[in-house]
């Protein structure tokens, strides 16, 4: 006989959320009440304690596809309205369908492809999603100690950063590397990494706040990119010789000029396109004269990314201090539109996140999903 949904209290019947429904401009985000989502028997219910805005989304409520999704991952299609924008969350196990096994309730995770999506209260996920795949190690929605909800939301791109700088573009010590949009959300935790990594960091960031930003995290050289040209400022730094790495998700002309930094041999690394044209203009000729390479990152690297060794190493640097993530500004849930604003007019210097309790948001505690053997649901079954 089927045992019914397990959890730690009643489920409310409505909950806050943000929608929009029509694409446009960040005011198409409106406060909303939707239905509190159930779980299906392989299901899980989270509570939202805190969401990352990440510019994915942002393209997504333009009109845009935000990423190309692979074979390997779920689809991005776009349904019916009203739309719910996506992205990752750090958020609490609730209530779990009746077929599942090895979540714990009160659990906290960081996890993206909530149902229907992560500017709410209450969503759901497959219950798949937060098992671990090794008994005592990280899974890929592992959360590290001592870091508040608002923090975890600001990790949610650190896998990323991680596996584009080490495992796609191969950045080794005592290389230098190239980190564009240095004083992002994703661009902090990268300017750390390489960092960790032994490499010389030269960053680019916009304005005073962001550059002091970048310098204090231990960044070697930055270069504001609104002051002065920044592929003059990289080859005069590196005595004409440029870098080994480019890190680049900006796009348009900064990818196409980014090649002219390239040293022999170097690689560039494209993970996105912040400006929204999802466009740039290769010139072919220094990939023939000096050996350069370009690789993309997207699809089925973000499940690698998040593999078990990343993972666990993640951990490790947040616990050694030296790996951390800066949320520029916290947001009650229904200030999306505000969010999304700051993020296009290149206000914010680190991660914007929000929340749907602002005070719950900014209270950590160690966390209760840890890299050792994995718990059964202890409620009664």
């Amino acid at each position: 006989m089927a045992r019914a949904p397990v959890g730690v209290g009643p489920l409310p019947a409505e909950m806050r959320a943000v929608v929009h429904h029509e694409f446009g401009p960040p005011d198409v985000l409106v406060p909303a009440r939707l239905p509190v989502p159930q779980p299906g028997p392989s299901e899980v219910v989270l509570r939202v304690l805190a969401a990352a805005v990440d510019y994915a989304q942002l393209h997504i409520r333009r009109g845009g596809s935000g990423r190309v999704g692979s074979t390997r991952e779920p689809a991005y299609g776009i349904g019916e309205p009203p739309y719910v924008r996506g992205g990752s969350v750090c958020g609490e196990v609730v209530a779990v369908g009746s077929n599942v096994s090895g979540v714990t309730l009160g659990s906290w995770h960081l996890v993206g492809g909530l149902r229907p999506g992560a500017y709410v209260e209450y969503g759901v996920v497959n219950a798949s999603a937060l098992r671990r795949p090794y008994p005592n190690r990280p899974g890929p929605t592992a959360v590290p100690d001592g870091l508040s909800p608002a923090e975890i939301a600001a990790f949610d791109y650190a896998p990323v950063a991680y596996h584009t700088l080490r495992v796609a573009a191969g950045l080794t010590e005592g290389e230098t590397v190239l980190l564009h949009a240095a004083a992002g959300g994703t661009g902090i935790l990268a300017v750390q990494l390489a960092k960790a990594f032994g490499a010389r960091v030269i960053a680019t960031a916009g304005g005073d706040a962001k550059t002091s930003l970048v310098r204090s995290l231990g960044a070697d050289v930055v270069i504001d990119y609104r002051a002065e040209d920044f592929v003059s400022a990289v080859l005069k730094t590196t005595d004409g010789r440029g870098v080994d790495v480019v890190w680049e998700s900006v796009g348009s002309d900064v990818f196409t000029r980014s090649l002219d930094c390239l040293a022999e041999a170097g690689r560039l690394v494209s993970f996105g396109s912040n400006s929204f044209t999802g466009e740039g203009t290769v010139d072919f000729y220094p990939f023939w004269t000096k050996n350069i390479s370009l690789i993309g990152w997207g699809g089925a690297n973000n499940a690698e990314a998040h593999a078990p060794e990343i993972m666990a190493d993640l951990l490790r640097l947040v616990a050694a201090g030296e790996l951390r993530p800066v949320v520029a500004r916290l947001l009650p849930l229904e200030e999306a539109a505000e969010a999304h604003r700051m993020i296009e007019a290149r206000e914010a210097a680190g991660k914007v996140v929000l929340a749907p309790d602002v005070k719950v948001a900014t209270t950590s505690r160690r966390s209760r999903y840890r890299a050792g053997p994995a718990r059964r649901n202890p409620a009664p079954v």
